[in-house]
């Protein structure tokens, strides 16, 4: 399965603001809606809910993949204006890349980061 795993370097709370809000964000775009899922943490005994660990991307190729490289690219810029964010970003070969921003020129250049890691090929399908 084609799946690409998105995983924030934050405190537990914080981790899963911050997959939930990038969830979202590439649900709400209409080239990927429904295709970002959570990956949840089971509650620690005596808690109530997990937290989500993870946003994983189910089958970022072709189109999807190049929406799914815009639509994170533009929320990290978003993030950046307020925080640090750190996020580490794995292939479905399990190849992983960790990436920070801590301003938005920041966030704006990995984008073609983010593009050259998740398409290997090389090829820019824009």
């Amino acid at each position: 399965m084609n799946t690409v795993t998105f995983e924030f370097d934050a405190p537990a709370d914080d981790a899963d603001a911050l997959t939930r809000s990038l969830a979202d964000w590439l649900n709400d775009d209409e080239d990927l809606s429904g295709s970002a899922r959570l990956r949840m943490v089971p509650p620690a005994p005596g808690e109530q809910g997990g937290l989500a660990d993870a946003a994983e991307v189910i089958g970022a190729v072709g189109p999807v993949l190049d929406a799914l490289i815009s639509g994170a690219a533009v929320w990290l810029v978003q993030r950046a204006r307020s925080r640090r964010v750190s996020v580490r970003v794995s292939r479905p070969d399990g190849t992983r890349i960790a990436l920070t921003a801590g301003n938005p020129q920041d966030a704006a250049a990995l984008q073609a980061q983010l593009r050259t890691f998740l398409r290997p090929d090389g090829l820019d399908r824009n």
